[in-house]
């Protein structure tokens, strides 16, 4: 007798893996990331270049304008 594998039926089975969609800042347009959180501290979105939430000044003097014609 065989005994049973604990967490499942025994079959192997492959880690997921989603395509990753990357956060574009709606004010700069550069990418960001999301930082995890803990139990003493929140989860931030912040900037991928400079690690910080903020935009950099110079970054929303290049922002492509959206209002159009």
């Amino acid at each position: 007798m065989t005994t049973a594998r604990p967490g499942g039926d025994g079959a192997e089975r492959e880690p997921t893996t989603r395509p990753r969609i990357p956060l574009i800042c709606p004010r700069c347009g550069h990418e960001q990331q999301v930082v995890p959180g803990g139990p003493q501290r929140a989860v931030k979105v912040v900037h991928v270049g400079t690690g910080r939430e903020a935009c950099e000044p110079g970054d929303l003097a290049r922002a492509p304008d959206d209002d159009g014609p």
